[in-house]
């Protein structure tokens, strides 16, 4: 393995084959439809319940290190499994589908893209900007803010505005989607 996506195609493998519902966010979301930036770790949500009954350490091939604990991530209040690569440097973050109410929407709403070669799953371009800018609206978060800006960019007349509008009103980000179409 020589790089990050060399891994997340491991693991989408895995997780297409065992039928896991799953979707790619985070940086490789908005990647697909911004503009690409460098990463060093790839962002799933994928439904743990489904996961849980695959013995995911076992598939995984030797390269991959999975944090025995799952851990709680502060910011979002989530549940995640941790997998590293170490000879890359690069890492896996699994969240586990959470009960809120946008992200329960974006799930569903998961597109069948093509990445890196293979079938994989994605949030619509609008629910990664609504979502980059949850992300964007807490401290030092300033990359999201571009790589929603990056989205709009490229893909800016394609979106559903109306649907940005009114999650942004529901999520209480009016001013940074206001500060972002500026």
């Amino acid at each position: 393995m020589k790089y990050g996506h060399d891994a997340v195609s491991i693991l989408l493998d895995i997780f297409n084959k065992y039928e896991v519902p799953y979707m790619i966010v985070g940086s490789y979301s908005s990647n697909a439809y911004g503009e690409s930036r460098a990463t060093k770790d790839a962002d799933i949500v994928a439904e743990f319940s489904v996961l849980d009954q695959i013995n995911l350490e076992e598939l995984l091939p030797p390269a991959f290190v999975v944090e025995e604990q799952m851990s709680f991530e502060t910011i979002s209040g989530t549940m995640r499994r941790i997998l590293h690569i170490p000879e890359i440097p690069f890492e896996i973050e699994i969240f586990d589908l959470t009960s809120d109410e946008f992200d329960q929407t974006r799930f569903h709403r998961k597109v069948k893209s093509t990445l890196m070669d293979r079938l994989v799953y994605l949030p619509t371009p609008e629910d990664v900007v609504i979502q980059k800018l949850r992300w964007a609206n807490t401290p030092n978060r300033e990359k999201d803010f571009l790589d929603a800006r990056a989205i709009i960019e490229v893909r800016g007349d394609r979106l559903d505005w109306e649907y940005i509008q009114s999650w942004c009103d529901k999520l209480d980000l009016e001013d940074i989607l206001a500060r972002l179409r500026a």
